[in-house]
């Protein structure tokens, strides 16, 4: 059991209004750098000459990866259709690197097209331009427009109702072949709604953060009465469990409360 610690912070805001990207190369953790090179040697393996760029984002990327809590995330964009593109190998590479590293939780390993990472549609862009450093290629977070806290910043919400009702559903019918499938996907939507929590309100603070204590904080700064509802998901998401008993009653909650503020704020559920 992890204890909920008040860990995490914001991304500098420059004078101007828009936000710093904290992440930097020069900041990955010395512990860190050997699985970094196997993840960017993996991508080209994999992808050989069609591997326009890889990023490494969140915790890792910062320099302040926790042993046991933090994932290896990473993002490739690879010159294909996006209907060719094949990642059916990360399942093995995950389980690899975990045995090899048992302080990384999970690495996350995500391949697009160089259309879907320039698209303001996707949201992809927001991860390369505020969080995402490149350990391969050619940066193209550079000329990504600014971003301030707010609309033009937000990623998470997008789909979270849809997401919501397949994870209740997941839980309701069957749930996936093992614990650690299970445990994954109550962590995963938990994270979720707690990004888009604080989502609702970042343009209010002007501030901008992934983190999941301050997420809960300015979440609970404009929705006191959703305190408790709020800490739960962060305990989950800190803490996965596979007991549909607890997990369905909060998501059907949140699935009730949550589309009704996004539509309040971002104009669509």
């Amino acid at each position: 059991m992890i204890e909920i610690q008040k860990i995490g912070g914001y991304l500098e805001i420059d004078k101007d209004g828009f936000i710093i990207k904290k992440a930097s190369a020069d900041k990955f953790q010395e512990k860190w750098k050997p699985v970094i090179k196997e993840i960017k040697n993996a991508y080209i393996e994999h992808f050989g000459d069609k591997l326009h760029s890889v990023y490494i984002r969140g915790s890792v990327a910062k320099g302040e990866a926790i042993d046991g809590i933090a994932d290896l995330d990473s993002i490739a964009v690879v010159n294909l259709p996006n209907e060719q593109i094949d990642i059916k190998w990360k399942e093995e590479l995950n389980k690899q690197i975990i045995d090899k590293y048992p302080f990384i939780k999970n690495v996350e390993i995500v391949a697009g097209t160089l259309e879907h990472a320039l698209s303001k549609n996707r949201g992809v862009h927001i991860i390369l331009k505020t969080q995402a450093v490149c350990i391969y290629g050619n940066d193209i977070s550079d000329s990504i427009t600014k971003l301030k806290p707010g609309k033009e910043s937000a990623l998470h919400f997008r789909n979270l109702q849809d997401e919501l009702q397949k994870t209740i559903d997941f839980f309701e019918n069957g749930w996936g072949d093992t614990l650690e499938e299970n445990l994954d996907k109550c962590s995963w939507i938990m994270k979720r709604v707690l990004r888009t929590g604080f989502e609702l309100v970042m343009e209010r603070e002007q501030k901008y953060t992934r983190d999941l204590y301050p997420c809960y904080e300015g979440f609970v700064k404009y929705y006191p009465e959703k305190k408790d509802e709020i800490y739960k998901t962060l305990e989950l998401a800190v803490n996965p469990t596979d007991d549909s008993k607890i997990i369905i009653p909060l998501l059907k909650d949140w699935l009730i409360f949550m589309p009704k503020e996004i539509e309040k704020f971002f104009g669509f559920k």
